[in-house]
């Protein structure tokens, strides 16, 4: 009888260290990030960190979220400012599809231009799993515990605070007027053709409301979508 409680008291023992590191390291994840030199290029790979770290420590509180980006965007130089914001607009482009188009519009019960793009910046922010997982399945985002209005029961997946957050960082980097500055991170990419506020080329297969049970059904049933 003694072995077997020696036994499993060495089991409990080992699963509380081994939460314990789990622990560790989600607040070693949370609270430390490697920031990019100023010799490197930004790139996708630095871009996710910044947005799966963020996601990392404010998960769904978008004012959190929105100071962790800016306190790493205002760590890079200028150059490194303007790339993020090409490859922000670049991912936006790439998740304008009506698959997305159908998710927003079932956790919300509709969409518009500007929502829609709204509802991009909150995919990105998000990481990069969740992003390209919604990609290949707007189904996906059924198993992510998504805030719900208390009042009017609709989820909560808009992310607006994204979109000037390269801006506010090349301002507080350069010091610099923004007001018909060519070199700011949005006129930047607009020059580049790279502007998706609302609008643009919608990717993928039109559908009307009768077919959204059929594009995400389990997304559906979560929201009530018959």
């Amino acid at each position: 009888m003694l072995k077997y409680f020696l036994i499993i008291l060495t089991s409990l023992s080992l699963t509380a260290i081994g939460q314990i590191n789990s622990n560790n390291r989600n607040i070693y994840l949370a609270d430390t990030m490697q920031s990019i030199t100023k010799e490197q290029k930004m790139d996708t790979v630095f871009f996710w960190k910044i947005m799966d770290y963020a996601f990392s420590k404010a998960k769904f509180d978008n004012k959190l979220r929105e100071q962790t980006i800016l306190d790493q965007l205002i760590k890079l130089t200028p150059e490194q400012i303007q790339e993020f914001e090409i490859i922000f607009q670049q991912l936006n482009l790439k998740a304008n599809t009506w698959n997305n188009i159908a998710a927003q519009t079932i956790i919300e019960g509709g969409s518009s231009d500007d929502r829609f793009f709204y509802f991009r910046c909150w995919l990105i922010s998000l990481g990069k799993f969740h992003f390209e997982e919604t990609l290949r399945n707007p189904d996906h985002l059924a198993d992510i515990n998504i805030p719900i209005n208390k009042k009017y029961g609709y989820g909560e997946v808009l992310f607006e605070e994204l979109i000037s957050l390269s801006d506010n960082a090349y301002q507080i980097v350069t010091k610099k007027d923004p007001m018909n500055d060519p070199a700011f991170p949005r006129a930047f990419a607009q020059s580049k053709g790279l502007f998706f506020d609302s609008g643009g080329e919608t990717k993928g297969v039109e559908w009307v409301d009768k077919d959204l049970p059929k594009i995400a059904p389990k997304l559906s049933k979560k929201f009530k979508i018959k």
